[in-house]
């Protein structure tokens, strides 16, 4: 449009001279017929005062079909004429930048943008042949004016902003300065310079030069932040935080009296139960992973009637902060853990629907995440809980040991092998003690159909009521489970579960069977 524009003045201003042949002219010109456009220019008469405007011309239709070497030629005849128009020096360039004369196409651009005629993309051209004459200094220059210009097209200031970065780094490059103090300096100066021209348009074209160009400086500098030292790749992700509503329904609902001592009440009820978490990793060094994190839950049960049912409405508030170190074993990445875990639970435990304190447990977690095989990782885990509740009678320690070995198939399916064995002291009332031995297994669909998981438990939970063993035995419980869920969007999840458990013991009063229907949705921030 800016072309046409001035080719309007251009008639108009020897109009006189040849009104005919520069309509032509002009008709070929829109027409994209530039040979036919320069035949019609080459009709004209006019007077030597105007020759600029008609070599500007003809330049122009020789630019239009890239015979670059002529469009110069003409270019310079326009100027030799002393013939000014906004764009002559600006088309110059680009002739002479097609012809590869980088630096007369850079002088060429500099006055154009000392003519403020498109002054931005004069500038970046000036800054971008600079970058290419390995001129650094000059290239920093001309984008740092660019990025002055306030109403400067987004897409030029992205672009500028991304090549100002790769001129400092080349500036860099050239010092007498050592490694350590050239990372320093990307670390702290080039690489929040293309984070901030990322920012400017993150689904431009350009941002995805962007985006593998900062891949590649972390990468050459040891500065990716998701890279630990062993090697192992973590979410570029620091925050997390979920929503969640689940809706079950259990067709008999259990009496927990004790923390280890479960039956069954024979009556059924929809719970409903609501999440809200949020966690924050912290990364030191890019060795020790800090986590601290915080969940609350809120369950309450449709049958507000029975009380054996509503007794279990519950609130659950649960702080913890999980310390992984990132180290190598047998030259893999391996991880050892230690965390804290303190929760606090309100229950309607004298049943007149108000929740009061029920129990505080603080819970010690000590693990190891191992590679000894190809096939998956190994995890070994030793946790010591302290359970107070709110009458002595139910507290109580509890020790457990677990080894958990994951496999992935060549079908990339995941399968998870359990094992887990705990034992629990009630130290107020040792009749209530037990061992316990859990054995798991997980198989695991990922993508069954796009967006879709699928996966399959089954536990067997054996437990030595020691001091009851007379009454009760030795307890079995048979619990399989199926899991379906559905990406719904990013950030939206959608999950069905189906849950089944046997419970078997001497005592009826502890034999009972149940299935547990859950619906889940799930947002996460």
């Amino acid at each position: 449009m800016k072309i046409f524009y001035s080719l309007a003045l251009l008639i108009y201003s020897f109009k006189t001279f040849a009104d005919e042949p520069l309509s032509e002219f002009y008709k070929n010109f829109k027409s994209g017929l530039y040979q036919k456009a320069i035949e019609s220019l080459e009709k004209i008469e006019i007077a030597n005062n105007s020759l600029g405007s008609k070599y500007y011309l003809t330049a122009l239709s020789y630019s239009k079909m890239q015979e670059y070497d002529k469009a110069a030629q003409y270019f310079e005849k326009a100027l030799s004429e002393n013939y000014e128009v906004q764009d002559l020096y600006y088309e110059y360039g680009q002739a002479l930048y097609a012809m590869n004369e980088l630096k007369k196409s850079r002088d060429a651009f500099a006055v154009s943008a000392k003519k403020n005629f498109n002054r931005g993309a004069s500038l970046y051209y000036v800054a971008h042949i600079s970058q290419i004459l390995e001129d650094f200094g000059n290239a920093r220059n001309n984008y740092l004016e660019m990025q002055k210009i306030s109403d400067l097209d987004f897409k030029l200031k992205q672009v500028g902003k991304f090549q100002l970065a790769e001129s400092n780094l080349s500036i860099l490059r050239q010092k007498n300065i050592t490694q350590v103090e050239l990372t320093k300096a990307v670390e702290k100066v080039i690489l929040p310079m293309l984070k901030e021209a990322l920012l400017i348009d993150q689904k431009s074209p350009a941002s995805y030069d962007i985006k593998n160009r900062i891949s590649e400086i972390e990468k050459e500098f040891d500065l990716d932040p998701n890279l630990l030292r062993n090697g192992r790749r973590i979410s570029a992700k620091r925050f997390t935080a979920h929503a969640l509503q689940r809706l079950k329904f259990d067709d008999n609902i259990s009496l927990t009296n004790e923390e280890n001592n479960v039956s069954g009440s024979f009556r059924e009820s929809y719970i409903f139960d609501t999440e809200l978490f949020m966690e924050y990793d912290f990364v030191l060094k890019k060795k020790l992973i800090l986590s601290p994190s915080f969940r609350a839950t809120l369950t309450q049960h449709s049958d507000q009637d029975n009380a054996e049912v509503f007794q279990n409405d519950s609130s659950i508030l649960n702080a913890s902060l999980k310390n992984k170190y990132e180290h190598t074993a047998n030259s893999n990445p391996a991880a050892f853990s230690f965390n804290i875990d303190f929760s606090r639970t309100l229950k309607d435990k004298d049943q007149t629907h108000n929740r009061k304190f029920y129990a505080d447990a603080l819970t010690f977690t000590f693990a190891e995440q191992v590679t000894y095989f190809s096939f998956g990782d190994t995890n070994f885990k030793l946790k010591f809980k302290d359970y107070s509740a709110y009458s002595s009678s139910l507290n109580n320690y509890t020790t457990s040991f677990s080894l958990d070995q994951t496999v992935s198939t060549r079908f990339m399916h995941l399968i998870i092998f359990l094992l887990d064995y705990s034992t629990t002291d009630n130290y107020n009332n040792s009749s209530t003690n037990s061992n316990t031995l859990l054995f798991r297994t997980d198989y695991i669909i990922p993508e069954i159909a796009p967006k879709y998981t699928l996966s399959f438990a089954l536990s067997i939970n054996l437990t030595d009521t020691l001091e009851q063993k007379t009454t009760r035995g030795t307890e079995w419980s048979l619990n399989p489970s199926m899991d379906f869920s559905k990406d719904v969007t990013e950030n939206l999840k959608f999950n069905f579960n189906v849950d089944y458990t046997k419970a078997h013991s001497k005592s009826s009063s502890y034999t009972y069977n149940k299935s547990v229907f859950t619906t889940e949705l799930k947002y996460s921030f």
